[in-house]
């Protein structure tokens, strides 16, 4: 999906190779990916909202957004930084 938006991507995790820094390596930038059947209702925009904002206490905050929004972000951001 990155690769759609002229992004470097790799996967790094194949096989279950366990990848010290991370699953999916995305213009030089490590993330892991969890899947899971069913997704915590409160990590889920709600109404008309793009995403969610969430934290613990004493923790950073971090946000949910659809991974399209993200994706898109990043190019825009890419393209910007190289011309």
């Amino acid at each position: 999906m990155a690769k759609s938006y002229n992004l470097e991507a790799h996967n790094r995790d194949r096989g279950g190779a366990q990848h010290e820094k991370g699953d999916v390596e995305i213009n030089g930038k490590y993330y892991g990916c969890k899947r899971r059947k069913v997704v915590p209702r409160w990590v889920l925009p709600e109404k008309q909202e793009t995403g969610v904002v969430f934290r613990a206490d004493r923790m950073n905050p971090y946000i949910a957004v659809p991974l399209e929004h993200y994706l898109l972000l990043i190019s825009l951001l890419s393209d910007k930084f190289e011309s």
